[in-house]
């Protein structure tokens, strides 16, 4: 993904100073983890975006824009973690858990297995029943802007 390899050349051990809404300007972390296995990357559900196994194959999750000493960030899960998030948040088939974010967003993909199409959904606490954010747009974009945005919700700047 060229938005990441952008992003990777830009860091400095780890760093990026970063600013944020209201001035904030501040050095925070991003932390891209190993690249996972071919037998891992089989552990995943075949209705599985072939973006979201392209960042695998390159990075097996991540932590991005978290605060030196507040924390905070985005963590974008593992294979092991999407699994394991996929029962602890009962994800009905075609949703795959992404990753979680800031006051405990949950980041998920919803999948179209005909299409191959997907879309995210952000918010607190799914139950895929009542209304929540539904993102017009798909894994690749969100990321992409995301990370354009330097960590910000975005997709919350024209409410």
């Amino acid at each position: 993904m060229q938005t990441i390899d952008s992003l990777k050349k830009r860091l400095h051990q780890n760093k990026l100073v970063v600013q944020r809404e209201d001035g904030y300007v501040e050095e925070e972390i991003i932390n891209f983890y190993p690249s996972a296995s071919e037998r891992e990357l089989k552990k995943l559900p075949d209705y599985t975006p072939k973006e979201l196994i392209s960042f695998l194959k390159q990075h097996n999750g991540a932590d991005l824009f978290v605060h030196p000493e507040n924390g905070g960030g985005t963590h974008l899960f593992s294979i092991d973690e999407i699994l394991e998030y996929k029962k602890t948040w009962e994800c009905p088939d075609f949703f795959i858990p992404i990753g979680t974010g800031l006051d405990g967003i949950w980041i998920v993909c919803q999948c179209d297995k005909d299409t191959g199409k997907n879309s995210m959904w952000i918010g607190e606490f799914l139950n895929y029943e009542d209304e929540f954010e539904k993102l017009s747009m798909d894994y690749t974009i969100w990321l992409e802007r995301f990370i354009i945005a330097q960590g910000s919700s975005f997709w919350e700047w024209l409410r």
